[in-house]
């Protein structure tokens, strides 16, 4: 088969798969038909060509995509290409970017510019723009490409409300089109900088970012020219702009207030879903700072929110019942996780007893789609304790391989846990994805193992039960068996 044709196979199956990703309005029926075909054609041609082992997985089980749509692409548009390759500069997702961005007037000189994924705010003053936020690596062309579409003003000010990737990336843009702004940031946001410079090999996988794109040295990355502690006013064009420092998804995060229009820019304190503050992957997130500063903001009395994700929002008083129940979620979360310490319940008794009550748990801004209000109490766990979780043979427990190889021998051989496993898979697919990890953990190159760990976590990732980032968690463990087969040569 030519070259050209596999190429022509991946880009039909990769443009399938944005649409559904993508939220597009093709009918439920002929999406399925659609991805089906394709992913079985392109999943046989993968085996012949040099591909990521995670996107052969996808393309060999498309139905997992409708699965991973469920959680959207934090209220924004989606790209497979700028998905994949946040950090990099890959011309792919620059042409995304650029195809996909939207610059929208909210207010006079106030534009909310809708990236995909994630939005960047542009005020003009009389002295010059100011910028908060520069979108992921990819986007920084379309960034340029959206400020001069409104304005020709010199770029005066940019203000970086956390070091993410989604957030700080795309300045390299601003600077090579000539731009020459101060850059403002949390003093925090450069031991987060540094972190991503050591360790880099960690992040990346955990990220599901290529580990070579990610920044090697600090010439990688542009660097704040100014940064505070907590609070910091600056006066620009007459114009007063107030950032404001509380940790929450992040420890340098903050939020930028203008009071002469009313206009806050939330950054990722408010993202329109039950918030990801409960990353199992990311390191502490800090739970109450972060109702601390929802119910800062909503005191503020703004009539126009503008946040990192989602949609902007203009009614008072919208803005002022969202940011105050998302305040109260958190702090609920919060206190029933205290309560379940103190009572002295074991750790995973304490976060499986959290529930919101009805009035929060029903608000239209609450929907789970990236973590669940048990996984945010896990992060306020991991605050206030050590790392141990109260059972007892985990404090020095046996290597994980030698467990797992006499559970195997005590279940009558692999054979034997394989079969019960895949009589769980119907009843009881949380209990089977312990056992499938035990068979693979006590012999990778197992085949019934491989195809057992495949199988069951696929069943995870199909589970309406299941968030994105579990799904994405379940996603590698079926990449691992996957990689596992393909150096057996299957």
């Amino acid at each position: 088969m030519t070259r050209w044709i596999l190429r022509a196979l991946f880009a039909v199956a990769f443009t399938v798969l944005g649409l559904l990703l993508a939220r597009t309005e093709l009918g439920e029926r002929a999406r399925s038909g659609v991805i089906s075909a394709a992913g079985r054609t392109a999943g046989v041609v993968a085996q012949r060509v040099d591909t990521d082992t995670r996107t052969l997985v996808l393309l060999e089980h498309p139905e997992l995509m409708s699965a991973f749509a469920r959680g959207g692409s934090f209220g924004g548009v989606y790209s497979v290409a700028i998905a994949q390759n946040m950090f990099g500069r890959v011309p792919k997702a620059i042409e995304d970017a650029r195809e996909l961005t939207r610059i929208l007037e909210i207010a006079p000189r106030t534009w909310h510019i809708r990236l995909p994924i994630v939005n960047a705010v542009l005020f003009e003053t009389d002295a010059g723009l100011v910028l908060v936020d520069t979108g992921m690596a990819p986007a920084g062309p379309a960034i340029v490409d959206a400020i001069r579409s409104v304005s020709d003003a010199r770029l005066h000010t940019v203000i970086y409300t956390h070091g993410h990737v989604d957030h700080a990336y795309g300045t390299w843009a601003l600077l090579e089109a000539g731009e020459t702004p101060e850059i403002v940031a949390h003093e925090a946001l450069a031991d987060r900088f540094e972190r991503y410079i050591r360790l880099r090999g960690s992040i990346g996988p955990y990220m599901s970012q290529p580990t070579d794109q990610l920044p090697s040295k600090r010439e990688d990355l542009v660097w704040p020219t100014r940064s505070f502690d907590d609070r910091l006013e600056i006066e620009i064009g007459g114009e007063t702009f107030v950032l404001v420092h509380h940790r929450g998804e992040t420890d340098d995060h903050l939020y930028v207030w203008v009071p002469g229009r009313k206009a806050l820019a939330s950054a990722d304190y408010y993202q329109g879903f039950l918030p990801n503050a409960g990353n199992g992957k990311r390191v502490q997130r800090h739970v109450e700072d972060w109702a601390v500063a929802l119910r800062e903001m909503a005191a503020l009395d703004a009539e126009i929110l503008l946040p990192a994700h989602g949609e902007a929002l203009t009614d008072p008083a919208v803005i002022h019942e969202n940011l105050s129940v998302h305040g109260e979620m958190l702090e609920t979360i919060t206190a029933q996780t205290i309560a379940g310490l103190n009572a002295g319940l074991r750790k995973d008794e304490v976060f499986r007893s959290v529930q919101l009550p009805e009035h929060i748990a029903n608000h239209p801004t609450m929907n789970i789609q990236y973590v669940t209000p048990q996984d945010i109490s896990k992060m306020v766990i991991r605050q206030y304790t050590g790392w141990w979780d109260d059972i007892p043979s985990h404090w020095t427990p046996a290597p994980r391989e030698r467990e797992a190889q006499s559970i195997v021998e005590v279940a009558g051989g692999m054979d034997a846990i394989v079969a019960h496993t895949r009589g769980l898979l119907e009843r009881d697919v949380q209990l089977a994805s312990h056992f499938a990890d035990w068979a693979f953990h006590a012999n990778p190159t197992d085949p019934g193992a491989q195809q057992l760990v495949i199988d069951v976590y696929r069943e995870r990732i199909l589970d309406p039960a299941s968030n994105t980032q579990e799904m994405l968690a379940y996603l590698d463990a079926m990449t691992a068996a996957r990689q596992a087969q393909i150096d057996a040569g299957g």
